[in-house]
């Protein structure tokens, strides 16, 4: 998954708590086994180097349901996240010892074969209308994982827990006889700063940002979101946080709303039914979502903030 996990849980058997943990983890390592583009035998990338034409692939339920999703998300941000991604992904190896910009040529180049449009759903079968297409679920397999994480924790009788992937995050039951679990919002420029403190119970909490994984060049930062529409950096926002019902949600809506930056992420977000969220713009200023302020136990410090759009 390309980041750490973290799994904890309230519970007094000692033995029933490491088992399922155990499950937990072991959950969220066959699902990186489907949907890693890391791993050369993964489901994601044999398919990846397969599809594209006219031929159609069976793929497992877990996949099917991550693509699906993918698309939805497409369709309602206007194409600003992309599963389609993955030709963009693949030039930029931010991942290798000394990353560096990718041609210009080269990435207009494959800004061609990013289309969401493109896939296509055929019962449990994927296709992409375009050889040279190729997938990649980075902005929402993560959150697939820690839900199917939670699911099993729970299956297992735990009944307050918390898994957090790299700061997408799935709190259930209560911390303490009456409260929530209270997690704070790291500042995308000061780590060491929180900007936001807030309980959740039975909620997800995802974040995307700049600052996750990037590398600077000529004093330019180059982060791994990137704008499906010219495969380059997204730069509307610094980060985007978004607190929903389920984390691979949140996980696609916070990169969308990164992406989309602060007008059209926050109309996206007041149009949604029950999701609320946090745009941190390049001026180091907040914007959030109408019901944002309602968030139990919600705290904003060292936080300039704007008024809630009214969008």
């Amino acid at each position: 998954m390309g980041t750490l996990i973290e799994i904890v849980i309230q519970e007094p058997s000692n033995d029933l708590a490491q088992k399922a943990i155990s499950a937990s983890f072991n959950e969220i390592s066959r699902l990186e086994k489907i949907m890693s583009t890391y791993l050369p035998n993964s489901e994601l990338s044999k398919f990846n180097s397969l599809a594209g034409g006219k031929i159609k692939i069976p793929v497992s339920p877990d996949l099917l349901k991550v693509i699906q999703r993918g698309v939805y998300w497409g369709k309602l941000s206007n194409g600003a996240i992309d599963i389609s991604i993955g030709p963009a992904v693949k030039l930029w190896e931010f991942n290798s010892g000394t990353p560096s910009p990718p041609d210009v040529g080269e990435l207009k180049k494959v800004s061609e074969f990013i289309n969401y449009k493109d896939i296509i759903i055929d019962g449990n079968s994927i296709g992409l209308k375009k050889a040279g297409m190729s997938l990649n679920l980075g902005s929402i397999a993560k959150g697939y994982a820690v839900d199917q994480a939670i699911k099993n924790l729970k299956k297992m009788g735990i009944k307050s827990g918390l898994v957090n992937a790299g700061g997408d995050l799935m709190a259930f039951g209560l911390k303490s006889k009456t409260e929530g679990w209270h997690i704070g919002l790291q500042h995308p420029r000061k780590p060491e700063e929180i900007i936001a403190s807030l309980d959740i119970k039975d909620k997800a909490v995802a974040t995307s940002g700049d600052y996750q994984r990037y590398f600077i060049k000529d004093k330019v930062r180059y982060h791994h979101i990137l704008n499906p529409k010219n495969g380059w950096p997204a730069n509307q926002a610094i980060s985007a946080t978004v607190i929903s019902d389920n984390v691979m949600d949140a996980d696609a809506l916070s990169t969308a709303l990164f992406i989309l930056g602060e007008k059209k992420g926050l109309a996206l977000l007041n149009s949604l039914e029950g999701i609320e969220g946090m745009i941190f713009s390049k001026s180091n200023t907040a914007s959030y979502s109408s019901e944002f302020h309602t968030l139990p136990k919600l705290s904003l410090k060292n936080l300039k903030t704007k008024p809630p759009s009214k969008q």
